[in-house]
């Protein structure tokens, strides 16, 4: 009887059962320990691009104010949360430009002269997870007359959705006026707007996280952007204490 030869088998060593999970518990551990991490980074580059925008939102507001010889007023939007359905906090959550104009309304002895407002570009709202808290020791260049807020109405409109697009927005705001001071927006009388110089100590306002709820002094996570206003040149700065 002929045998016919074959081709010898080279024995492959493979994985162990202890070898995998070794490698997945060793994979797991690194995971944990830099999930938290690359978490903080990416809010800081959020934190970071968002306040970066906001600082070229003031440059850019007041540039125009310069160049067209108008009042450029920048309004900051505030309604609670659509994530945090169960929460009534109002914070700060878009923003956006507006040249303020004169007009006559009416004719002969009827006729009366009021302000109207023009907007510039398209609402800019802040990226997800960071907001501009409005609690007045963080961001006193947003508190109006006694801290009130104004009503987010469209010109001729009895309410509704304002300029911000949500349903009874609040907002306050801050006026770049050519001769490059910037004030602020504290009352609305007789169709002006009545407006008042801060003191520079006074004239910032402060980016943070989203938690949900009121962001005070007390806490405050250590990674913040601030950005301060000089209210007599209208020159922008922002300090970041880091994370």
């Amino acid at each position: 009887m002929t045998h016919f030869p074959y081709p010898e088998r080279q024995a492959r060593r493979a994985f162990s059962l202890i070898e995998m999970l070794v490698v997945i518990a060793i994979i797991a551990m690194i995971m944990a320990t830099a999930t938290p991490a690359l978490m903080r980074t990416m809010q800081a580059t959020r934190l970071s691009s968002t306040g970066d925008s906001l600082m070229g939102a003031f440059t850019e507001a007041k540039q125009l104010s310069y160049a067209q010889n108008v009042p450029v007023e920048l309004r900051f939007f505030k309604y609670p949360d659509q994530d945090f359905p169960t929460s009534a906090v109002q914070l700060y959550r878009s923003y956006q430009m507006f040249k303020i104009v004169t007009l006559t309304v009416g004719t002969g002895v009827s006729a009366q002269t009021q302000e109207s407002v023009v907007p510039v570009g398209t609402l800019s709202k802040l990226s997800d997870g960071i907001i501009i808290a409005a609690d007045q020791a963080l961001s006193p260049l947003l508190n109006g007359q006694n801290g009130q807020s104004l009503d987010d109405v469209k010109s001729n409109s009895s309410g509704g959705v304002g300029y911000s697009g949500v349903t009874n927005a609040k907002y306050n705001a801050i006026r770049f006026m050519p001769d490059g001071s910037c004030r602020k927006v504290s009352a609305q009388q007789s169709g002006f707007s009545q407006l008042d110089y801060g003191t520079l100590p006074t004239s910032f306002l402060t980016l943070t996280y989203n938690s949900g709820q009121e962001v005070t002094t007390g806490n405050l996570p250590k990674n913040f952007y601030t950005i301060q206003v000089d209210p007599y040149t209208g020159k922008a700065r922002n300090y970041r204490p880091g994370f």
